[in-house]
């Protein structure tokens, strides 16, 4: 083999296994730092922590595991991300924001005054993949004045509900698959189901929750406010 390709190889080597030793290293985000994050909800499908600093807080070095996660900001973010190997970058965002982000392993720190606070929505790989169910009635295909799908691959589909004060929406049925509900504002809304039936539900702003496949609806929002949420939909959760 040429000399050249034997050092190419060793240092490719080299670098696999410091890699491997950084993964190795780099505890999960709630055992590198209790002080900053805080689990929200987790079952077989997915786990949700809130991760938190104060102005000009840090985080040491920790992991995000694969798949990756859905990031929900709950305020403005203006952090600045140191990843394992030394590389450096700064990321802005805006309250209400949805991304996905890929598997990392870094160290964080709130550049601003102010406090930060985003949701880590991480899905559980499955052994079986399945496909995602099709659905008719889907909100974003019959109501996409209100409901706008913001991120989607393989592991989830997440979208963006608005609803305007007192609005009422078409009646839609949801994938049946499960999912994690996030409140970003106050929610006061009344539900109408197919059989006469409604039902009212209030949360608070930046409440968590686990939604279970469920039947066809119409909503009504009931409140003198605009309400908004985010609707993390797990593909793998049938």
């Amino acid at each position: 083999m040429p000399r050249r390709h034997s050092k190419a190889l060793l240092i490719l080597g080299w670098g696999l296994l410091w890699i491997g030793a950084a993964t190795a290293q780099s505890p999960d985000p709630l055992a590198a730092d209790p002080q900053h994050t805080h689990l929200e909800l987790e079952n077989q499908w997915v786990r949700v922590f809130q991760e938190h600093l104060g102005p000009h807080e840090t985080m040491p070095m920790h992991q995000h595991p694969a798949p990756g996660a859905v990031i929900v900001f709950l305020t403005d973010r203006n952090n600045q991300l140191t990843y394992f190997d030394g590389t450096v970058k700064a990321f802005q965002n805006h309250a209400g924001d949805v991304i996905w982000s890929a598997p990392t392993i870094h160290k964080s720190e709130n550049l601003t005054g102010a406090q930060f606070a985003a949701l880590q929505i991480e899905p559980k790989p499955a052994a079986h993949p399945k496909p995602f169910p099709k659905e008719t009635m889907d909100a974003v295909t019959v109501d996409p004045a209100h409901y706008q799908v913001v991120a989607e691959n393989e592991w989830i589909r997440a979208i963006r509900l608005t609803v305007g004060p007192h609005e009422k929406l078409k009646m839609h049925k949801h994938p049946a698959t499960g999912a994690v509900v996030i409140s970003l504002t106050d929610q006061d809304m009344r539900q109408y189901h197919a059989d006469g039936t409604s039902r009212e539900s209030h949360y608070k702003a930046g409440t968590v929750r686990w939604a279970e496949p469920d039947a066809a609806h119409q909503d009504e929002n009931i409140s003198d406010k605009p309400f908004r949420l985010v609707r993390i939909e797990l593909k793998q959760a049938q």
